[in-house]
């Protein structure tokens, strides 16, 4: 009887631990998924799509670190945006982008700045050394006294879903500030190879600082401001009720294209320790098979 007992423990132990060890690893599945859009839904590129800028796949996965590849290869900087047909998809007027993320995106009360949703355009600062009155400086990236973009376009209505179907409006903007920068380590606005410290394209940048606040900040002094930020246009999606959706879209009503390079969602806090636990747990199983 004592044997058969033990044995009854021995069972309901093993029985038992592969289940924790399951639902942990769908959580580390979860923590791994893709941060950025992974499927296309849906795409009407409107009236006025900028021409040969219609492949919307190029929507799906990470911004661009580095463009122009056969043209003129160079590193994306806030100076120097992403502008190849294979990396950014317009959408004209009357037209629309849906999308589904590869991880929810979540509105969460600790996500810095509020931000949940981080969009990722073709908005780049016009360099004003070309301007100024030193032809020696020119190129090196000066914001000057009143500080401007181009390539920004039109203004997006962003909506996002938890299944589909419902439909919430999360917010109405530009897709312009921040412009995206690929790498920590670009001395200068036009780098000619990748850099070596990838910035964070899942790190917000703080949606109060404006155009005004960038007001004679030198190239070097811009970086300051990123951080290790990848920079892009923050989205809090609190005003649509939503805790989570899966999807986002957006629609142009206004009479000028814009275009998207990507999307990330804010990474929920606790990811990372609840895929170290995982893999903690799961360890002793692989071990003794």
């Amino acid at each position: 009887m004592r044997r058969r007992a033990a044995r009854a423990r021995v069972e309901s132990v093993s029985v038992l631990r592969p289940c924790v060890c399951l639902s942990i690893s769908f959580a580390c599945a979860s923590a791994l998924a893709s941060p950025f859009a992974v499927e296309v839904i849906s795409y009407d590129e409107g009236s006025n799509a900028a021409t040969g800028f219609t492949d919307s796949s190029t929507a799906l996965g990470s911004a661009e670190r580095f463009t122009g590849e056969g043209v003129f290869p160079s590193g994306v900087t806030p100076f120097n945006p992403a502008f190849g047909s294979d990396e950014i998809v317009s959408i004209g007027s009357g037209g629309q982008l849906t999308l589904r993320m590869g991880t929810a995106i979540t509105d969460d009360a600790s996500h810095a700045f509020g931000v949940d949703l981080i969009v990722f355009g073709n908005a780049g600062f016009i360099d004003q050394s070309f301007f100024d009155t030193d032809p020696g400086n020119d190129g090196t990236g000066v914001l000057g006294s009143d500080p401007q973009l181009f390539g920004g376009g039109g203004i997006a209505e962003v909506y996002v879903s938890a299944d589909g179907v419902d439909w919430r409006l999360a917010s109405t903007t530009a897709i312009d500030l921040f412009p995206t920068l690929g790498y920590q380590d670009y001395d200068v606005t036009t780098p000619a190879s990748p850099g070596s410290v990838p910035t964070d394209f899942q790190r917000a940048m703080d949606p109060s600082i404006g155009l005004a606040d960038l007001a004679g900040l030198t190239y070097a002094e811009l970086l300051g401001v990123y951080g290790s930020s990848g920079g892009g246009v923050g989205i809090d999606i609190s005003a649509t009720g939503l805790g989570s959706a899966e999807f986002v879209r957006f629609v142009n009503s206004d009479s000028t294209a814009f275009e998207i390079d990507a999307v990330a969602a804010v990474p929920t806090p606790g990811a990372v320790g609840v895929l170290a636990f995982g893999a903690g747990l799961m360890w002793p199983r692989r071990r003794k098979a």
